[in-house]
């Protein structure tokens, strides 16, 4: 029987932490210069590319490195990546879209995917999978998570930055971050399971 808290861990981590991120600032800008639907196909495709190779990384160290010392690193990287959620501005420069010289969709898939590469979201993905031992799981939790935030981006995303103030996105990525990341160190001294 398969453990869905990583799939929800997954899913909540990466969906809070891309709401109002540089990915879906870029899907909208897309949006408003490709098809809606050609940019949500690219970068759906481009998000779960990464995220598979964010799962098999993970996979890795799972079955390499000692469980304990897996969950006190992720513990210290989430709580990290919440700190950072909130010390560190974005970036203005992502919100350019991409040329359209090779063609919207590669160009979509293209700037989605190297934006993607190394950033906190993969990272968590990486952290998420070594963990928790489920790669399959983490990885359908992180593509639903970007997914439905890429389907947002496409379809409203512009109405969430009119509505919801950045800063509330980002403090509440943030908190996730922390979150997680202090449940991780409470179960490598408690040495139980907690999510």
């Amino acid at each position: 029987m398969t453990d869905w808290a990583p799939f929800f861990a997954a899913f909540a981590l990466i969906f809070l932490a891309e709401l109002g991120d540089k990915t879906m600032i870029t899907v909208i800008t897309l949006s408003s210069k490709y098809s809606r639907w050609l940019v949500f196909v690219a970068g759906v495709l481009a998000l779960a590319l990464v995220s598979l190779i964010g799962v098999l990384i993970g996979q890795v160290l799972f079955d390499y490195i000692p469980e304990n010392i897996i969950t006190i690193v992720a513990g210290v990287l989430f709580i990290a990546f919440g700190i950072l959620t909130i010390l560190v501005p974005e970036k203005e420069g992502n919100r350019k879209a991409a040329s359209g010289k090779y063609g919207p969709f590669l160009s979509s898939f293209g700037l989605i995917a190297v934006m993607e590469l190394g950033d906190k979201t993969q990272l968590s993905v990486i952290a998420l999978s070594a963990e928790y031992g489920e790669p399959l799981v983490i990885l359908a939790g992180a593509v639903l998570a970007f997914a439905l935030v890429t389907l947002i981006g496409v379809l409203v995303g512009a109405e969430i930055g009119k509505r919801v103030p950045e800063r509330h996105i980002k403090l509440a990525s943030a908190a996730i971050f922390i979150i997680f990341g202090v449940v991780f160190l409470a179960q490598a001294a408690l040495g139980i399971k907690l999510l």
